[in-house]
């Protein structure tokens, strides 16, 4: 596909939201006539011009900074095997207590301008210093938005398939939390969601064409002897709410995306493509999120059967043609016992089953229960899985590189996790 066709289509996309509102019934109308821009001026000239028409205010730059300060309490248990494993076992299996990430970032608006950005910093084992994403927008309605930047990708449930600090397999593979640069539109009107984005290329590509594993989101990059990257991604994702007369909400959507895979070292090309069902509720204090997922990879010059995908520093393969099952349970229950105000059961659970027969999946169950208390946000989860990339042993498996493809590690792994952030 040439490029320059896709930014033309990319400024349709823009342009489209521009365009006049049409005569639908949620598109907000004068509340007094005598308040349009014709009244106005037939008032002033009626009044022999002694009274002005009412200027409006200018707007104002409104700031906010925000950011998060999180933490890790590990425990885990492999048991023996190599020197790593061993000292690892001796550190983690008595407790560990480690950094998680510190962020930093504002959001504001000047008028119908808006804007939101957020940057990470990680231990240097999983990246260092990366942006989360950064955007700046412009509200043409209450219910149309454009946004130009590092966006969420729109596909699936938002903002998180999942509830626990884990995330479900959706995310390893892609498809959950997804962020890349491009431009973004919404509409919703009524009970509709309806959104789409161009994107040119993934957050983590420098002014020099550089592609590194140092980003938040798993993106397509090189590595794994590949030298593939992902451009060129257009994505559509639609849903509609039912709302059930104040006992809760469904939520049901489909969404789709499709774009280039570039060879680096040849210019060549090939595509890829994915699509969702999913369905989110809430009833009373009960929460539920279910979806379905397929992806198709296809890096061009190579009978390789995986994709080399990449994050927090690291690379490993993905299987070409794969299934993802994911479901997140959980259960709001209000408090009122010091500053904790609410805690929340859940459990998560997925799968990614894979076109090739001898290629042993990915399962993850994770029970555990998040607290809010103020600023504080307390993720306490205990999972169980296997060929999980955060859940892993070296000891059994014959490389890292293979947890999302071959699946080396194919035993139930055991931890548990305390992940402790602050807010602000």
């Amino acid at each position: 596909m040439n490029r320059y066709c896709t930014a033309v289509l990319a400024l349709f996309l823009t342009a489209g939201l521009m365009l006049p509102g049409s005569a639908l019934a949620d598109d907000p109308e004068p509340a007094d006539d005598s308040t349009n821009a014709t009244s106005l001026v037939a008032n002033a000239w009626e009044s022999d011009n002694t009274t002005a028409a009412p200027q409006q205010d200018e707007p104002t730059l409104d700031v906010s900074v925000n950011g998060s300060l999180r933490f890790n309490a590990l425990f885990r248990a492999y048991g023996g095997g190599s020197d790593f494993d061993q000292s690892s076992d001796r550190v983690l299996g008595d407790g560990g207590f480690t950094f998680d990430t510190f962020r930093i970032g504002a959001s504001g608006s000047y008028g119908n301008l808006v804007f939101d950005a957020e940057y990470a910093i990680y231990p240097d084992a999983f990246g260092g210093l990366y942006i989360h994403h950064g955007w700046a927008g412009y509200n043409f309605s209450e219910n149309r938005q454009v946004q130009v930047g590092v966006s969420q990708v729109p596909f699936g449930i938002q903002p998180y398939a999942s509830s626990s600090w884990f995330f479900n397999n959706t995310y390893y593979v892609g498809l959950e939390d997804d962020y890349d640069a491009g431009v973004k539109a919404l509409f919703t009107p009524g009970n509709w969601d309806i959104q789409g984005g161009y994107y040119m290329n993934p957050e983590g590509t420098t002014f020099y064409g550089n592609s590194t594993p140092d980003r938040y989101s798993y993106d397509v990059i090189p590595g794994q002897g590949q030298s593939v990257v992902e451009e060129h991604q257009f994505n559509a994702k639609l849903a509609y709410t039912f709302n059930h007369d104040g006992l809760g909400f469904t939520k049901l959507g489909v969404s789709g995306q499709r774009g280039q895979l570039l060879d680096q070292s040849t210019g060549d090309t090939d595509w890829h493509a994915a699509y969702a069902v999913h369905l989110q509720g809430r009833y009373g204090g009960f929460e539920t999120k279910l979806e379905f997922m397929q992806q198709e990879l296809n890096p061009p010059n190579t009978d390789d059967r995986f994709t080399s995908m990449g994050a927090y520093g690291g690379t490993y393969r993905v299987a070409n043609e794969h299934t993802v099952y994911s479901s997140s349970l959980a259960y709001h229950i209000p408090l009122n016992v010091g500053p904790v105000s609410e805690i929340k059961p859940y459990y998560d659970f997925s799968q990614v089953t894979k076109n090739v027969d001898a290629w042993n999946d990915n399962v993850s169950h994770v029970v555990g229960f998040l607290t809010s208390a103020g600023p504080m946000f307390i993720y306490t989860d205990l999972i169980v899985s296997k060929n999980h990339p955060f859940n892993f042993s070296y000891r059994e498996s014959t490389e890292f590189a293979s947890v999302m493809a071959e699946g080396d590690d194919n035993e139930f792994r055991t931890a548990f996790n305390i992940n402790i952030g602050i807010y602000f």
